[in-house]
């Protein structure tokens, strides 16, 4: 049994790493209240999720705060931007559906093209935020480079994103549920797993004590 306790036993990691994901789920939600500051929390979250990836065992509420304290501008400044453009092109498909006859959706795959090169660089972006300290112009130069040369894990981003998306819209109590118990936090961690391979095959050392400069 004192092996069991042990916390370099397999089962105490996995008991670590399941109420950090808990905690982390719960100071994503609080941070994204005031909806504007999503991309603070986002950011945030991949702090800690990448962490718990690596296996470390981080400080939660201290890591999430000073993280979404630290690159609070950064991160609402990128959340803002996406969303404006998600709203332009995602108005420009509105458009097309109802306005225009059958024979001119083609028209639409643009804008589909478009809304998908928003969320692959926003898939990276906000990680690269919270582990990386690089410029405005850099982000958004690596973010893209990343989406593209990651592309399989870009596509599997979005595919699980769409998912959760068509649960939500079928099943909305039972994914509420889940999302608010530990959803997020589970789906970050998720992606986390291969961000953080990606991230250490640029170079990085994903640990609990130091930051990535970059």
């Amino acid at each position: 049994m004192s092996s069991f306790f042990d916390k370099r036993s397999i089962p105490m990691r996995i008991l670590t790493a399941a109420c950090n994901l808990i905690l982390v789920n719960i100071c994503f939600i609080i941070g994204c209240i005031p909806v504007i500051t999503i991309g603070a929390s986002l950011t945030s979250l991949y702090k800690i999720t990448i962490k718990v990836a690596a296996g470390e065992n981080p400080s939660v509420f201290r890591d999430f705060f000073s993280c979404y304290k630290e690159n609070f501008v950064r991160s609402t400044g990128f959340w803002i931007v996406y969303c404006l453009l998600a709203a332009f092109f995602g108005f420009e498909v509105y458009l097309v559906r109802t306005m225009l006859p059958a024979k001119y959706a083609w028209s639409m795959y643009p804008a589909f093209f478009f809304l998908f090169a928003i969320f692959s660089s926003a898939s990276y972006a906000f990680p690269l935020i919270g582990w990386f300290d690089e410029t405005v112009k850099q982000t958004i130069k690596n973010s893209l480079l990343l989406a593209i040369t990651n592309l399989p894990t870009t596509i599997l981003f979005a595919v699980v994103t769409a998912g959760v998306c068509f649960a939500w819209y079928y099943e909305q109590i039972i994914t509420f549920s889940i999302l608010i118990f530990m959803g997020f936090g589970i789906i970050a961690l998720l992606f986390s797993f291969f961000l953080k391979k990606i991230f250490e095959k640029h170079g990085a050392v994903i640990t609990s004590d130091e930051e990535i400069t970059g």
